[in-house]
């Protein structure tokens, strides 16, 4: 047999120490389990990352997105055969005003255009490609100082895109879906039903006159 009563001191200190390193220990778990239960997500940032870099390789659900994806955007494509215009060719062969309107987003001085006040029937087409775009038709007087079409031939003739270019103002552009080329702009005050204002500029355009038209003309001469 032994006393306890000399070991008491020892068996307090061991106490403390061992009360303070379980204390220690715990919150290091504590703060182990946050940090590890953090990984998944960590983890899964980073797998997304990496998924979305790797063209979809070895994941079927990025597959799967990407063709989504694809589909949408094929979707979205435009029937009307894109080409590329030369931009030397094109100052050759248009006059300043058709350039600057045409290629760099001009606008000509409202009440100026040769098809403001024209009537006559026929086709409306781009001046750079030729694609037919508005019919005369569609053409009305609209009192703005441009030509203005309540309505395009087709719907896959034109390309619509925001424009923010002047301060304050968001007006959508319209462009041949072909070349590219800047026509004017598209509001929503038009004639009903569909209460569209197509706005072209005439150093845009060039005007077909249709056949019938054309033989009307003929017969009344002879």
């Amino acid at each position: 047999m032994f006393s306890l009563s000399r070991y008491a001191p020892w068996a307090r200190n061991f106490a403390l120490i061992a009360s303070k390193q379980h204390r220690y220990n715990l919150n290091h778990l504590k703060s182990g389990v946050v940090a590890v239960s953090a990984l998944p997500y960590v983890r899964a940032f980073a797998d997304s990352r990496q998924s979305s870099n790797s063209n979809g390789e070895g994941n079927g659900n990025a597959n799967n997105k990407n063709t989504n994806s694809n589909t949408f955007q094929a979707n979205m494509e435009n029937k009307s055969e894109k080409i590329t215009v030369n931009k030397e060719e094109l100052r050759k062969r248009l006059t300043p005003l058709q350039y600057q309107v045409t290629q760099e987003a001009g606008t000509e001085r409202p009440f100026t255009g040769c098809y403001n006040k024209h009537y006559e029937k026929g086709v409306y087409r781009c001046i750079v490609c030729h694609q037919d775009l508005f019919s005369s038709d569609t053409k009305y007087d609209s009192g703005c100082g441009w030509p203005a079409f309540n309505d395009v031939l087709d719907k896959g003739k034109v390309t619509l895109h925001r424009d923010a270019s002047i301060p304050g103002m968001v007006r959508t552009e319209v462009r041949c879906s072909k070349c590219s080329a800047h026509m004017g702009h598209v509001f929503d005050d038009g004639p009903p039903p569909k209460h569209r204002r197509f706005c072209i500029n005439s150093a845009s355009i060039d005007f077909v006159k249709s056949s019938t038209a054309a033989a009307t003309t003929t017969s009344s001469k002879k």
